[in-house]
C-alpha cells in the first residue's frame, strides 16, 4: 500500500449491494498526472446504515495508511444510505472532511438514464424483453441448450453459454446480448 500513500490526494468510490457488502475504492493521481483507481477491500457487513458504512471506509483508509484529510471527493449510488445529504455516508463523511465534495457516481448516473430512456422507447423496451424471454426460453433446459451448441457448430460459430440479463445494471446488459448473437 506504499504506492497509494505516495499519491497525497484521493476520491472515495464507495458501492454497496443488497447482501450487506460493501467495495471501498479510491481514485488518486500522481505527479505525473496519471490517473489510478485502487481496490481497498470487499467487506462483508453486519449492519448496513450509514454509520455502519463510514466505520468500514475509515477503518479501511486507516489500514491502507490513508488519512481522511487527503480526501478530495466522494462518489457513490443514489441509495440514501450512501448519498443522504443529513444522515448518509457522503454527509458523514463531509463532517469529518469538508473538502470531500460528493457526486452522483456517473455510471449509475448513466444507467438510470439508459433505463428512463428504454421505458420511453416502446420498441427497445420489447426487444429488451423478447431477448429475456428467449434467453430464459433456451436456459431453462439442458435439451435446448445443446441444441444451441449443435447450430454453433453448425455454423462454425464459436459457442458462448447464454449470460442472463441482468435486471438491474445496462452495462451487464451487452454481455448478455453478445452472448445472444
Amino acid at each position: 500500500m506504499n504506492f497509494i500513500s505516495n499519491r497525497k490526494w484521493f476520491s472515495l468510490i464507495c458501492d454497496q449491494s443488497t447482501l450487506v457488502q460493501l467495495c471501498v475504492s479510491i481514485r488518486s493521481v500522481n505527479d505525473n498526472y496519471e490517473i489510478f483507481e485502487d481496490v481497498l477491500g470487499l467487506y462483508e457487513l453486519s449492519r448496513q446504515n450509514a454509520e455502519a458504512l463510514v466505520e468500514a471506509i475509515f477503518d479501511t483508509l486507516t489500514r491502507c495508511g490513508l488519512n481522511i484529510s487527503d480526501c478530495r471527493g466522494q462518489s457513490y449510488d443514489g441509495a440514501s444510505s450512501m448519498s443522504g445529504i443529513y444522515g448518509g455516508v457522503s454527509a458523514l463523511v463531509l463532517r469529518q472532511q469538508s473538502k470531500a465534495f460528493s457526486v452522483h457516481c456517473n455510471a449509475h448516473c448513466l444507467d438510470l438514464a439508459v433505463h428512463d430512456l428504454t421505458n420511453e422507447c416502446p420498441t427497445i423496451s420489447n426487444c429488451i424483453l423478447f431477448t429475456k424471454d428467449i434467453i430464459d426460453f433456451v436456459r431453462r433446459s439442458p435439451k435446448r441448450l445443446a441444441i444451441l451448441k449443435e447450430i454453433s457448430n453448425q455454423l462454425s460459430m464459436p459457442y458462448s453459454n447464454l449470460t442472463s440479463l441482468c435486471p438491474t445494471r445496462w452495462t451487464m446488459r451487452a454481455e448478455s446480448y453478445n452472448s445472444l448473437l
